[in-house]
Formats: structure tokens, sequence, C-alpha cells
């Protein structure tokens, strides 16, 4: 069966806002003044996907890595027997780390599937690294086939106004992001 995870982000900006702007010129003893205003009201929605999914066999175990190349500097000393001396060799080497989805999923007799995801992270430190798996935060949930399921997501907002001498202007910021599973039977 095909397990896929979909990480969905939505946003929102808004300005809007007003600006007083002025001069005042004096030439042969007379003033001429000058003067504006600027106004800005502009809405900007964005919309970001990205996923991975797994083939997976009835019961089996598979992996979902999000992982990035770390790099981290390698110092190595080298000795010369024949001679009876030494030098260093410094190297650059990089190293996979990131989070992993394990993937458990079993079909069930009324054609839906119990899908378990247990979080994995990764980590390396200069004597090596590892993994630790968190089954404290483990999510078992049952999908129907070829479904999608929203299991996690988070969101923010942000206010902020500023007062100016001739002007204002507000800005507000909001955004959502999800979590989407979709089991399917291949």
């Amino acid at each position: 069966m095909k397990v896929a995870i979909e990480f969905q982000q939505r946003g929102q900006e808004a300005r809007q806002g007003a600006q007083g702007r002025g001069s005042v010129v004096i030439q042969d003893g007379k003033a001429r003044g000058r003067g504006g205003v600027a106004v800005e009201d502009t809405t900007t929605r964005t919309s970001r996907t990205s996923g991975v999914f797994t083939v997976v066999q009835d019961g089996g175990t598979a992996s979902m890595m999000m992982a990035s190349e770390v790099p981290y500097s390698v110092v190595t000393w080298f000795r010369d027997y024949a001679t009876g001396q030494g030098y260093v060799a410094q190297g650059t080497a990089w190293q996979r780390v990131g989070t992993t989805l394990v993937v458990n999923p079993t079909i069930l007799a009324n054609g839906q599937i119990r899908v378990r995801l247990i979080p994995q992270v990764s980590y390396f430190t200069p004597d090596g690294g590892g993994s630790v798996e968190f089954n404290e935060a483990a999510i078992e949930v049952i999908v129907p086939n070829g479904r999608a399921m929203r299991i996690g997501g988070g969101t923010r907002e942000v206010n902020q106004v500023t007062r100016q001498i001739l002007g204002y202007r507000e800005q507000q910021y909001s955004s959502e992001s999800s979590f989407i599973l979709t089991a399917t039977i291949q």
C-alpha cells in the first residue's frame, strides 16, 4: 500500500496605511507649501505544498525521512613509520540528519487502513551519531482507503500597528500549517 504525508502551508498578509508628507519652501519672502497623502491597501495570499510517500506491505514497516546534509570538520592524524614523523590532514565530511516518520500500516476487514506513525530524530556528535525514536509521540489513526485525513498542524497570527507623526500603518499576518495523511491500497 502507498502511504503519503503532505505538508500544506497557507498564509495571508494584509497591509493598510496612510502616510502624510509635506514641505514648505520660502523663496523671495514667499512661503509655498506642498503636501500629499500616500495610501496603501494590499493583501497577499500564499500557498505551499510538499509531500513524501512510501510504499509498504500490509503489516510492514517503512521510513519517510525529511533530511538534510550537514557539513562537519574531520581531522585525521597520519604517521609515517619510515621517517618517524606524522602530519595532520583536515577535511569536510557530510552527515545526513533530520526527522523520520516510521510508518506501520495494517489493512482492516472493512477496507479501512490503520496507520501508526512514530517520529524519529537523528543526530550526530564528534563521537558518532544515532537516532531517537519518540514512542510517546506516536499517532495511530484509521483512515478510509484513498481518503485524506488531517492529522496535525499549527496556526500563527501577528498583528502590528505603527503610528507615525503624519501616518498610520497596520500589518496583519496569519498562517496555517497542516499535515495530511493518505493511505491507499495498491
